[in-house]
């Protein structure tokens, strides 16, 4: 049983990981009273897991005991509220799974998300496990997110059914499978919730739900002979119920960006951002549905809607297999329906078929929350898909309806919508805007700046405490990277970081240096940037030796970085292996505290009520250029 116990420098980390870490202690408690089972029940605490899984990385990498872990349940949180799901899992996943469903009383989650993870810059501990070749499950929850990595992921703020959902899915889960003596993992399974019903298959075993699926609907379509140009047709402005839904909606929020100046994730009152969300999704969906009615009857509109299902169900079989369930099930619902439905009289069919629509619901608009909450509204888009194949499904009963008015007052609901957003105030004391102070100083120059950063324009009152820069800058005397929101600011008085060679030795074109770190003024970290050119190799820290590797991407693109954290008044040696030896005269050494400088403070107390640091939090950094 797994979780972590350490949490991001300005968050007291309740929902991540507090609640994994209590919730196994109170089921340590009680499976403790029915001890021994058949197979031991280790608990890992694991720490620096914000700073990048060191602390999974050093158990499983160097601990003897990981050598006999055979299962691992992890237990994450991102938000303060929500249900503990199943997050993701490791291939061969049918006992666990079979076990999650047979002995809790309320299983939560769906395959899918194993792909949306995979697509995620997000990382647990549990990445670790899977690099060791360990099997287990991912739980996490995702609600109320605004207050991931914030000062409100606090114990108030902390839902306590969602501790109760994480032990009700430990506590037994870990109980069964301690008593299991084989432990046979069985195949891959894809799942999901289908009206509070645990919905499960081999993942190997969709392609005969598809062939049945093909072959309902071809003896269907062999006894209701819809006009087969008409299905043709139909497929195609199925294809644009979709796309127009997703258009229509996508602009609706393109616009709300356009009026606001920006996007926020999680804003305080998303009431109207969810009726613009309903609104425009209809709008775009009415629109094309009525275009689609023209070409096409009712009877080839179903059989069209639900070819285009079976064609995306095929696709993501191939391409994501472990979304394939999520469209594959309604398929197959609706193609047996249509199937019974070509057996009885024409007036009986489209009210058989309104199954189908029930059918549809937990795998298109019951997924919308979830998404919302998980995503945010910077990524609502996400959502949109599956509010147009709900469309499609829904096309066949509007046959004969006029759309015109219900279309242009969902167009007119959508414009309301967009109105109350821009009325309504952006952030709260509970949602608050994310804003970290920064401090950059660079040693040599006695230059300082700081920066405001924040992913959306910085509000009142911090906007006006200081001049702030809005062209963009660089800031970093190592790295290109542009950035905006700065100001001048005074140097801190504070001393530099040091670095001292202890020893070097040049051998076959190769160099190692032995250098020692320290932060005179007791930094939480030190860290060294050393430019690509420099051909570093590797280094060694204590008895541990690390593949160095260039990062790619970002402010220090272009460069090798090694940051030691916890370090303090504590003097680090470091040897470091370079493939050439030359010595490189662009290397920096920085060290970084969350306090601030004394000039940095009337940011930091007029950052308001309806702000909040986030991630790595308010940081000060200190850049010394050194040779080496």
């Amino acid at each position: 049983l797994m979780a972590h116990y350490d949490s991001v420098p300005m968050a007291p980390g309740a929902g991540d990981d507090g609640a994994g870490v209590v919730a196994i202690l109170e089921s340590a408690r009680a499976l403790a009273l029915e001890a021994p089972f058949e197979h031991s029940i280790m608990l890992l605490f694991t720490d620096a897991e914000e700073m990048g899984l060191i602390g999974a990385e050093g158990f499983f990498n160097q601990h003897p005991l990981a050598k006999k872990i055979k299962l691992v349940l992890d237990f994450e949180g991102s938000g303060t509220t929500g249900q503990s799901m199943v997050l993701r899992t490791t291939d061969a996943n049918e006992l666990l799974m079979n076990t999650l469903a047979s002995q809790t009383a309320s299983p939560f989650g769906v395959s899918f998300a194993n792909e949306i993870f995979k697509r995620m810059p997000n990382d647990t501990d549990f990445s670790v496990v899977q690099r060791a070749g360990i099997s287990g499950i991912d739980f996490a929850f995702a609600g109320e997110r605004n207050h991931y990595h914030t000062p409100n992921d606090n114990t108030e703020n902390l839902d306590l059914a969602t501790i109760q959902h994480h032990g009700e899915n430990m506590l037994p889960l870990a109980r069964e499978l301690a008593s299991n003596k084989s432990l046979n993992l069985g195949e891959h399974v894809v799942y999901a919730n289908f009206y509070g019903q645990w919905l499960q298959w081999v993942s190997d075993h969709g392609i005969y739900l598809v062939l049945a699926c093909a072959l309902a609907l071809l003896i269907a379509l062999r006894r209701m002979k819809p006009a087969i140009k008409e299905v043709l047709i139909g497929i195609s402005t199925s294809i644009g119920i979709l796309f127009g839904t997703i258009a229509v909606g996508l602009g609706a929020f393109q616009l709300v960006a356009l009026v606001l100046g920006t996007t926020v994730s999680w804003p305080a009152n998303d009431f109207p951002h969810r009726t613009a969300l309903i609104f425009s999704t209809i709008a775009g969906g009415l629109t094309m549905i009525a275009l689609a009615n023209k070409f096409s009857n009712q009877a080839a509109m179903m059989f069209a809607g639900w070819l285009l299902w079976l064609i995306i169900s095929v696709a993501s079989l191939m391409y994501l297999p472990d979304a394939a369930n999520i469209f594959l099930a309604p398929t197959v619902i609706a193609s047996m329906l249509l199937l019974v439905m070509s057996f009885l009289p024409e007036p009986w069919r489209p009210w058989l078929f309104v199954l189908a629509l029930i059918g549809v619901l937990p795998s298109t608009l019951g997924v919308i929350h979830l998404l919302e909450q998980s995503q945010g509204y910077k990524l609502i888009v996400a959502t949109m898909p599956f509010i147009g194949l709900y469309m499609i499904a829904f096309a066949p009963f509007t046959a004969g309806v006029r759309l015109r008015n219900f279309a242009l007052l969902a167009y007119l609901g959508s414009f309301a919508s967009i109105a109350m957003i821009a009325l309504t105030p952006l952030y709260s004391q509970e949602r608050p805007q994310h804003v970290n102070i920064l401090y950059y100083e660079d040693m040599n120059n006695q230059v300082a700046y700081n920066q405001l950063a924040s992913s959306n324009p910085i509000v009142e009152p911090l906007a006006s405490v200081k001049k702030l820069h809005l062209e963009e800058k660089k800031l970093l005397p190592f790295s290109n990277v542009q950035q905006k929101n700065w100001t001048d600011s005074s140097v801190s008085g504070w001393p530099a970081p040091e670095l001292a060679v202890c020893e070097e030795l040049v051998t076959d074109g190769a160099r190692a240096v032995a250098v020692t770190l320290s932060s005179v003024r007791g930094a939480d970290a030190i860290g060294l940037v050393i430019p690509i050119e420099a051909k570093l190799r590797q280094f060694q820290l204590g008895s541990q030796t690390y593949d160095a590797t260039p990062i790619n991407s970002g402010a220090l693109k272009g460069h090798y970085f090694i940051k030691l954290i916890g370090v303090y008044h504590q003097p680090v040696t470091l040897t470091l292996e370079f493939d050439t030896i030359t010595p490189i005269d662009n290397v920096y050494l920085i060290d970084f505290s969350t306090e601030l400088p004394a000039d940095s403070q009337s940011l930091f107390q007029h950052r308001a009520v309806n702000m909040s640091p986030v991630h790595g939090g308010d940081q000060a950094q200190l850049f010394s250029k050194i040779r080496l």
